[in-house]
């Protein structure tokens, strides 16, 4: 009896073993096919995480992004051309305009070289009253209305006294009590000398001689009333 029970407790601890070595293997079958499942999901978050990270180009919020070259083309068709004039007449007439409008652009478009060596003239002779009595020169500028300081007026070129000068609030109402009217003349050469008189509302006429120089294809103003008696 004895024998017999304790060979069947031997049978029961051998079934047992086998059992739980045929549930290792069992296992380590499983967990190479659960690796490589863990090895593909994890493959698989960085492409999702760099699709969810890459950077997306902004998108101008009501249509503000303006194409560069649209802007510069509308930027050029909104500006005014101006035309300067060339023939003599039109000249004389556009000058005189703009010194009446203090337009000192155009003044300069239509003043010659020779009309700036006179300028020069009465530059030089400031600049020498200048060194001599600093503070009555300044003094009588400031009163004219130039904003320019005794180191700036040093500096001047013709071309700069000139535009300074167009500008002035005294200039302009110097001509603006003026009509011109501009009387026949024959073009011979490249030197024009213009008859005209500047006429008052009062009906009182100031005749002048305007002198117009050729500068390859365009007249230019060398003489003109007033253009000898800055402020």
């Amino acid at each position: 009896m004895r024998s017999t029970a304790f060979l069947g407790l031997i049978a029961a601890l051998a079934l047992t073993a086998v059992q739980a070595q045929t549930g290792e293997d069992a296992d380590s079958l499983q967990t190479p096919q659960d690796s490589l499942q863990v090895e593909e999901e994890t493959e698989v978050v960085p492409e999702i995480a760099g699709e969810v990270t890459e950077e997306v180009p902004e998108t101008p919020e009501d249509g503000a992004e303006v194409d560069p070259q649209t802007a510069e083309e509308v930027t050029v068709e909104d500006v005014e051309e101006v035309h300067v004039p060339g023939q003599p007449t039109a000249v004389l007439e556009s000058f005189f305009q703009s010194l009446k409008e203090g337009d000192s652009y155009m003044v300069s478009q239509l003043i010659s070289e020779e009309g700036l060596d006179n300028i020069d003239v009465m530059l030089e002779i400031l600049k020498e009253n200048l060194d001599d009595n600093p503070e009555a020169v300044m003094s009588r500028l400031s009163t004219a209305g130039y904003s320019a300081t005794a180191d700036e007026v040093e500096d001047w070129s013709p071309m700069e006294y000139l535009l300074a000068t167009v500008e002035l609030p005294v200039m302009k109402a110097r001509y603006s009590m003026y009509e011109m009217r501009i009387s026949d003349f024959t073009v011979t050469g490249d030197r024009l000398q213009v008859p005209m008189a500047f006429i008052t509302s009062s009906g009182v006429e100031l005749p002048f001689q305007a002198e117009l120089v050729k500068v390859r294809n365009d007249w230019k103003v060398s003489t003109f009333m007033g253009l000898n008696s800055f402020p």
